[in-house]
């Protein structure tokens, strides 16, 4: 049985491509256009991974990814942030999900087991290159 992946993302097109490439590569997706549709999907359809922008309504991707990796139910779940943000803001995202502590380290620790770091299992920046898509998708799910 195929590998599911939910992409989350308020552009149509990205999505589209997205399924494209990972349909060509053996993978089923659904997908959300905002965090909070994102994260009932998440919660029904239990995805193998999620690709994840970062800059949507409602729910942006940041925080439907600190929400996510409190919920011990889907901790677990690799997520793979894709994003244009920094050429849209200047902000380095990468080092920025990377470095950035949780408000409550301690807590999260000992109620989810990981690290302190909010850290997401890949980053990828748009425009996307399907090769580079494919190869973090293969190591976040571990292939």
């Amino acid at each position: 049985m195929p590998r599911k992946i939910l992409i989350v993302d308020d552009e149509p097109d990205i999505i589209t491509f997205l399924s494209s490439v990972l349909e060509e590569n053996g993978y089923t997706s659904v997908s959300a256009k905002d965090g909070v549709e994102g994260l009932e999907i998440l919660r029904k359809e239990k995805p193998d991974l999620v690709l994840l922008d970062l800059m949507m309504p409602k729910k942006s991707g940041i925080t439907m990814f600190q929400e996510l990796r409190k919920d011990p139910d889907m901790s677990h779940i690799p997520v793979v942030v894709v994003t244009g943000v920094s050429d849209v803001t200047g902000v380095d995202f990468r080092n920025f999900m990377y470095k950035q502590p949780l408000r409550d380290e301690k807590k999260f620790a000992e109620t989810t087991g990981l690290t302190k770091y909010t850290i997401p299992d890949g980053y990828l920046e748009k425009p996307i290159d399907p090769d580079e898509l494919v190869k973090l998708v293969k190591e976040a799910l571990k292939e």
